[in-house]
């Protein structure tokens, strides 16, 4: 579940891996399902190589997460989060964008990019 994450009042769910610089989407790593207390919306990440730029706050991995949920239609927000724990960091935002409250987020592209510093 999310209790390990920082979930704040907009129920927008904050990831806790830093994603700067480059990261590799393969096979291997590459599902993501996001689930409401209604329904579970799951995407394949293209597979490639994205560049994330802490300075600019731009990022080719949440542009191209946010272009699947929109293909999909599904009532999914991504965000580009900017974290201040011990160090400055990139993370992956999700938020429900039909009101709900995210319930889980699972798959092999949570495990990789967004559980665990």
């Amino acid at each position: 579940m999310l209790e390990d994450f920082y979930v704040d009042t907009y129920n927008r769910v904050w990831g806790n891996k830093d994603i700067g610089g480059t990261v590799e989407v393969t096979s291997s790593n590459n599902t993501l399902n996001i689930e409401s207390s209604s329904n579970i919306y799951t995407v394949t990440i293209p597979t490639g190589t994205y560049e994330t730029e802490y300075t600019l706050n731009k990022s080719e991995l949440i542009e191209v997460i946010a272009s699947e949920l929109e293909y999909n239609q599904f009532p999914v927000d991504v965000y580009l989060g900017g974290n201040h724990k011990d160090v400055k960091y990139n993370c992956i935002v999700f938020r429900l964008s039909d009101g709900l409250e995210i319930q889980d987020i699972n798959g092999t592209f949570f495990d990789e990019f967004f559980n665990s510093i």
